[in-house]
C-alpha cells in the first residue's frame, strides 16, 4: 500500500431526533379559591400594594355652537329660582345679531314709551288697533332678512292681541317701512306671521285679551303664580302692556323684548326663549330698564333681583359694539358696574336655523 500510513476515521455519531415544538396554549394563571383568599397571611409577609392609578386626561369644557360662535360654561354662572321658573345666567352673549342693527325701530319705540301709540289696521278685515310692544333679535338669519314682530291691541269684538312682521325699507335699511305697520295678508307688503305664528303666539297668550276663561287660565299658568299680565288703558288711544311681579309688586311696562337664545329643534321635549325685557317702571317718566327673562314650556320667569336690573339711556341702543347680553355702552349695571349678562338655558341644543321664505323666524 505504499509508505503512507493508513488512517481510519471514527464512526459518525447517530443524530438524535428533535422533538417538535408544542402548540398547546400557555397555562392560565391559577385563580385563588375562596378558601385561599380567606386564609390569613403569615406574619412578616410583605403586603402587595396596588399600583398607583394614573390620572385620566383632563377634558376640555363642554361647548355649544350658537349662531356661528362657540361658548362654554363658566364658573361665574348664576342661577335664580327653581323648578320650572329657574333662570340660569351666563356672562357671554349668544346672539350674533346686535341691538344697534335695529335702529330703524327707534321712532316706533319712542312713540310707545311716550304713550303715543301708532294706529294700525288689519287691511283684510278693516279692524283698527294700536301698537303695544316689539319682539326682535331672531332676524336676520340664514333664511330671512331683517324684520321684527309687532304686537298690537286690536279693537275688534271681542278685542284681541294680534301680531305681524314689520320691516325696514328695502332701499334704506335704517328706516321703518311704514306700510308694514298695517297687517297685510297678501301683496307687496305681505307680513302675516305665517308658520312662525305658533312661536310668537306665546307672547300674545300672556295677556289673554278677549280669550275667555281658557285664555285666562293659560295666562295664569304662564305667570307661574309669580307674575300677572295686563293691558292698561285698553279703551284709550295708547294702551300699554304691563307685567306685574306679584310678590314685590314691581311694574314692568314693556315696550321691547329681545331674543337672545331659543329652542331650534321642533321635536324637543322642552322648549324655551330667553333674552331681555326692556321696560319702564313709570310710563310717564323717560326712564328705561332691562332685565333677563326665560320663557320655558309656557311659563315666563323674570328674576326680581335688584342687581339684575340695568338702566338704559334711551329706548334703543345705538352702540356699534353691542350684542344684547347688555344693550351696549349706553346700558350700565345698577351700582356702577358694567354688565354683560344674558339669560340662557342650562341645556341649550345646537341651533340650525329655520327654513322659510320671507316670513322665517327662529323655531
Amino acid at each position: 500500500l505504499g509508505s503512507r500510513p493508513l488512517t481510519i476515521a471514527p464512526a459518525a455519531r447517530p443524530v438524535e431526533p428533535v422533538a417538535p415544538l408544542s402548540t398547546a396554549p400557555p397555562l392560565a394563571p391559577k385563580t385563588p379559591s375562596a378558601a385561599e383568599l380567606m386564609r390569613p397571611r403569615p406574619e412578616g409577609a410583605a403586603r402587595r400594594e396596588p399600583s398607583p392609578r394614573q390620572p385620566s386626561p383632563r377634558r376640555s369644557p363642554r361647548s355649544s355652537r350658537k349662531l356661528g360662535r362657540s361658548t362654554s360654561a363658566s364658573s361665574s354662572e348664576l342661577s335664580f329660582g327653581s323648578g320650572s321658573s329657574a333662570v340660569r345666567l351666563l356672562p357671554a352673549p349668544l346672539n350674533k345679531n346686535r341691538v344697534c342693527e335695529y335702529g330703524w325701530l327707534t321712532p316706533l319705540l319712542s312713540s310707545l314709551v311716550a304713550s303715543q301709540a301708532a294706529g294700525v289696521t288689519d287691511l283684510a278685515s278693516g279692524t283698527p288697533g294700536a301698537t303695544l310692544f316689539v319682539v326682535c333679535g331672531g332676524c336676520p338669519n340664514s333664511f330671512c332678512g331683517m324684520q321684527a314682530v309687532l304686537y298690537t291691541h286690536m279693537r275688534s269684538s271681542p278685542p284681541e292681541l294680534d301680531f305681524w312682521w314689520i320691516k325696514p325699507k328695502k332701499e334704506d335699511g335704517s328706516t321703518l317701512e311704514r306700510a308694514t305697520l298695517d297687517r297685510h295678508s297678501k301683496g307687496e307688503h305681505k307680513n302675516d306671521p305665517g308658520r312662525s305664528r305658533a312661536l310668537y303666539a306665546q307672547f300674545a297668550d300672556l295677556f289673554a285679551v278677549g280669550g275667555g276663561a281658557e285664555a285666562a287660565a293659560r295666562a295664569s299658568r304662564a305667570g307661574g303664580g309669580k307674575l300677572r299680565f295686563e293691558v292698561v288703558g285698553a279703551s284709550g288711544p295708547a294702551p300699554r302692556a304691563l307685567i306685574v311681579d306679584v310678590e314685590s309688586r314691581a311694574h314692568y311696562y314693556i315696550y321691547l323684548i329681545w331674543q337672545e337664545d331659543w329652542t331650534s329643534n321642533p321635536f324637543a321635549r322642552s322648549k324655551y326663549i330667553k333674552g331681555k325685557l326692556v321696560y319702564q317702571r313709570d310710563p310717564t317718566l323717560p326712564e328705561y330698564f332691562a332685565r333677563p327673562y326665560a320663557y320655558r314650556d309656557g311659563v315666563l320667569s323674570v328674576p326680581p333681583h335688584a342687581e339684575l336690573e340695568e338702566a338704559v339711556a334711551e329706548p334703543m341702543a345705538r352702540s356699534d359694539e353691542t350684542r344684547w347680553s347688555s344693550v351696549g355702552s349706553e346700558l350700565r349695571r345698577v351700582g356702577g358696574r358694567p354688565s354683560s349678562i344674558a339669560a340662557v338655558e342650562s341645556r341649550a341644543p345646537a341651533r340650525p336655523r329655520p327654513a322659510s321664505s320671507g316670513e322665517s323666524a327662529p323655531h
